[in-house]
């Protein structure tokens, strides 16, 4: 059985948005093992914050002021 087009569009757009959560998340998790990796262990102090300004750099967050901000 092959689905009607707007089923396979909504597959394919259903798990291209998997694959980008998911690369999103491998790569959140690439930073924190390099930080490690130098000795800085800031995950464990402040998971919540760190993801937060993470997940603004990658949106393309880049006023430093406004980064910090996020960290107090």
């Amino acid at each position: 059985m092959v689905p009607p087009p707007e089923i396979r569009q909504l597959r394919d757009l259903t798990r291209y948005r998997k694959s980008q959560v998911d690369t999103r998340s491998k790569e959140i998790q690439r930073l924190e093992k390099v930080l490690q990796d130098a000795d800085i262990k800031i995950t464990s102090v402040a998971s919540a914050v760190w993801r937060e300004i993470i997940e603004a750099l990658i949106a393309g967050e880049r006023d430093p002021a406004v980064l910090a901000q996020m960290a107090k």
